[in-house]
């Protein structure tokens, strides 16, 4: 996996956004998923976690290299797999849509169904750290995302918000919000370079730059 892409965080208020938001519409393109009316689409997220929580032990050890496994929906039936590898602010990413029977599969540690597909690396992959360290799903994360695009570059501006977290298993109306009131997370990611107008106006705000992560954050507050 190339791990070349560099993904940048910053905790904003909602008047920075919206000044933000102004001035990157006018030079990138809002992305084609987004709700005409409202800007955003829904993310949810399922994180998976082993035995011993080491996702949440290497963020709060604050070790530079981090992997975790997802499974990201956009809608009932549009569900991908990720394994995400990050360093420091570079990252890379695999990733590959699946079934729903697959999906369920995953989450259920169903192996008469996932042993079908040992053909493909990534499931491969993720069974066997399932069957090595206990790797199970253990919280869902869900936002709202408004995101920008630029081809030159790569460049992906996302604004997620109103970003809530609970157990697997557990429903939705167990959510807990990750972020104070008033607050949402702004992603800038980029191949290579970042064309010089987006980058003056990103970062003439100067933000703040920050190490958050919804799957850290979500499970301290509903673990600890």
């Amino acid at each position: 996996m190339d791990i070349k892409r560099t993904e940048l965080k910053f905790l904003i208020t909602y008047e920075e956004y919206r000044k933000l938001r102004d001035q990157l519409s006018l030079l990138m393109t809002l992305d084609s998923h987004a709700n005409s009316t409202t800007r955003d689409y829904f993310v949810s997220s399922v994180y998976f976690d082993d035995l011993y929580a080491s996702r949440v032990s290497e963020k709060a050890d604050g070790i530079e290299y981090h992997q975790k496994f997802r499974l990201r929906s956009y809608s009932r039936d549009d569900v991908r797999l990720e394994f995400k590898t990050k360093v420091g602010n570079l990252t890379g990413k695999e990733s590959m849509w699946v079934t729903q029977e697959l999906s369920n599969a995953l989450i259920d540690r169903d192996f008469d169904v996932l042993y079908e597909h040992l053909d493909i690396p990534l499931i491969a992959d993720i069974v066997t750290r399932m069957k090595m360290d206990d790797l199970h799903p253990e919280v869902v994360v869900d936002y709202a995302r408004e995101a920008y695009i630029y081809p030159e570059g790569d460049v992906r501006i996302t604004f997620d918000k109103e970003i809530v977290a609970y157990q697997f298993g557990n429903s939705p109306g167990f959510a807990r919000k990750v972020h104070e009131p008033g607050l949402m997370i702004l992603e800038v990611k980029y191949s290579g370079f970042i064309p010089e107008m987006i980058r003056k106006v990103v970062f003439s705000h100067k933000y703040q730059v920050c190490s958050f992560s919804k799957y850290y954050m979500g499970w301290i507050i509903l673990f600890n």
